[in-house]
């Protein structure tokens, strides 16, 4: 696939994310929490199938900096840190009140 398949899952983290919270978020989400975290599941579900596609039963092995994850748990854990910016920013932007 790729010499760094931790790239490709960034990338397709990315891409995914920008297209939820520039596009799909605001129109089907608005400022109601509860539809913002149903499209959530579904972009994270997204973002765990594209990955799948690409490494379930290939015994790749991901990089996350001082353990080795299979592609799961990369994924997971990287969609994750990648989107607490965008949520802090639509938050913010749509007045959505974020418990601390």
């Amino acid at each position: 696939m790729m010499d760094r398949p931790e790239i490709f899952i960034l990338l397709s983290n990315a891409a995914i994310l920008l297209c939820a919270y520039l596009v799909v978020y605001p129109r089907f989400a608005g400022g109601d929490m509860n539809r913002l975290a149903l499209n959530d599941l579904v972009a994270n579900a997204l973002a765990i199938a594209v990955a799948g596609f690409a490494f379930f039963g290939t015994g790749q092995r991901f990089d996350l900096l001082f353990l080795e994850v299979g592609w799961f748990g990369f994924t997971l854990v990287t969609f994750l840190l990648m989107e607490l910016p965008f949520f802090f920013w639509y938050a913010r932007r749509h007045g959505l009140s974020v418990q601390r």
